[in-house]
């Protein structure tokens, strides 16, 4: 049976580590990798419910400021950088979705940059898209900032307040939690391929 010492979580948790290690995750999946966010920021919050807070703060400020790199890809490197990227990850089908539905009303881009900030959605598809289609860099970052405070801070408002309940569950059940875990990240990316 695999099992970890509550302590050594909580330590690894709260380390200097864990949070540069969050805050390059979080940049970087914004603006051109497929690393999940989520994958870093909800054992943190598990092994230390009473950052919770604090793990989705960072989360979101480096995200947002990921985001804005990836606007910076579309609007000024999109043939050099942008387009390899979309091309690389094979979004380039959601890609041209994106464009055709920023072009029509920023309403609807708003709209699309909202919810991929708030699912697996890979948000890196709307910030470059956003800078492509020259969609107002104000506009991108309200939007942005609110659907990823609603992502991240769903999950803190739950570790901090059921935390303990959570944190217990996880650690009876961690093989259980690390399935279901990667079955999400792979529900999310694969979501892309049929929305």
């Amino acid at each position: 049976m695999w099992t970890m010492d509550e302590e050594k979580i909580r330590k690894g948790a709260t380390s200097r580590g864990a949070y540069s290690l969050l805050s390059a995750v979080s940049f970087l999946e914004s603006a051109i990798l497929p690393l999940p966010v989520d994958a870093v920021s909800i054992p943190m919050m598990i092994g230390a419910p009473s950052k919770a807070f604090r793990v989705a703060n960072v989360a979101l400020i480096t995200s947002v400021l990921g985001g804005l790199l990836g606007y910076l890809i579309g609007y000024l490197f999109f043939e050099e950088f942008g387009e390899k990227i979309i091309t690389y990850y094979g979004l380039a089908e959601q890609f041209a979705e994106f464009q055709q539905t920023a072009k029509d009303d920023w309403w609807k881009a708003a709209t699309a940059i909202f919810i991929a900030a708030i699912t697996p959605i890979p948000f890196k598809l709307v910030c470059i898209g956003s800078g492509v289609m020259n969609i107002s860099l104000p506009l991108f970052i309200a939007v942005a900032m609110v659907g990823r405070a609603i992502r991240f801070y769903f999950f803190a408002i739950a570790f901090k307040y059921l935390g303990a309940h959570v944190r217990d569950f996880a650690l009876r059940h961690l093989k259980l939690v690390g399935f279901l875990a990667l079955l999400i990240m792979i529900l999310g990316f694969a979501s892309v391929y049929w929305i």
